[in-house]
């Protein structure tokens, strides 16, 4: 074998290799930025899912406090002349009244989260502990997908004798979407919150303890 058709051969094997190399090395980065995005998913969600809580428990307490709402505007007992309960009503102009409120101050929040965000640190994404908080920074916020979801329920239980624990509880949920540099995540929220509560003395038909 010829000097030259040694060389041709072993420029063959170095290329092959330094091809194999490449491949080695683009996989290795494009399994990296895919871990990497996935985190950077995991927790922009998580982050927005907890603020997009907050701010809807904020939202309900704020309205709350503004309409000075009560047991009484929400619920009628009614009793008879032996001062029985006949029932146990909800006040449904008042109910859908506080759902209205509630649902605006909840879009206002919405609105009011689009232009604040937070930051998330380049190094926290790495799942490093070393380098959480090191690097610089990602902006994250979240959007309302689609409208904001209430609905009321109630509970009664047991308080003792002849006592029960009636809770007027608001259910609301909404689809958010988390948006960052990287992409858009698509998540939902969900959260109750007590509106009022009290305590009936006598005993509650039980064709009447229910209350939507």
């Amino acid at each position: 074998m010829t000097a030259k058709r040694k060389r041709r051969k072993t420029n063959k094997k170095r290329n092959a290799v330094f091809i194999i190399f490449i491949c080695i090395v683009l996989t290795a980065v494009f399994a990296l930025n895919h871990a990497l995005r996935m985190k950077l998913r995991d927790i922009a969600v998580y982050k927005c899912k907890n603020s997009a809580t907050d701010m809807i428990n904020k939202s309900i307490q704020d309205t709350l406090d503004d309409l000075d709402f009560t047991y009484s505007d929400l619920v009628e007992i009614n009793k008879n002349s032996e001062n029985e309960i006949t029932s146990v009503s909800c006040v449904s102009s008042k109910i859908n009244s506080l759902k209205t409120n509630i649902s605006n101050e909840i879009n206002k929040g919405f609105e009011n989260q689009d232009k604040n965000g937070f930051s998330i640190a380049v190094g926290t994404i790495s799942g490093i502990n070393l380098f959480s908080g090191v690097g610089p920074d990602i902006t994250v916020h979240f959007e309302k997908e689609g409208s904001v979801k209430t609905n009321i329920k109630s509970s009664f239980t047991s308080a003792g004798i002849n006592q029960t624990l009636h809770r007027i509880y608001i259910e609301v949920s909404s689809d958010i979407v988390a948006v960052a540099a990287a992409g858009t995540y698509k998540s939902s929220v969900e959260t109750e919150f007590l509106l009022a509560e009290t305590v009936i003395v006598g005993e509650i038909p039980e064709r009447y303890a229910s209350i939507s």
